[in-house]
């Protein structure tokens, strides 16, 4: 048996669908967010790099910036029959935080827990 990806985190998610991430790739739209990471779905074709900086922004006005992240997984987004591109998002992309300062870690918890 093996475990979905969603099963092993340790961290408790929060579905966050009001919040966009900014990278060098552009913008995407935040699937979930824990105090370990961020999921996020994007419309670009492009891979992302092992390890970037980017931003979280919320509909409350709340802006995280320059949060270093590692990538865990990234997977095309294709509908029940296998077809890709069933909607303007291309790829799903999952992430996980690294060396974050008490600040950083701080404004996280905040914008989670609000």
């Amino acid at each position: 048996m093996t475990l979905n990806i969603q099963n092993r985190r340790i961290q408790q998610r929060r579905e966050f669908p009001d919040a966009i991430t900014i990278c060098p790739e552009g913008v995407s739209q935040v699937i979930d967010i824990s105090s370990g990471g961020i999921s996020f779905k994007c419309c670009c074709e492009v891979c992302f790099p092992e390890k970037w900086e980017l931003d979280i922004v919320n509909s409350a006005g709340g802006h995280l910036q320059e949060f270093l992240v590692e990538k865990v997984w990234e997977e095309s987004i294709k509908d029940d029959n296998g077809n890709r591109h069933t909607s303007i998002y291309t790829r799903r992309v999952g992430v996980k935080f690294k060396n974050l300062s008490i600040k950083q870690q701080s404004a996280l918890y905040e914008l989670i827990l609000q």
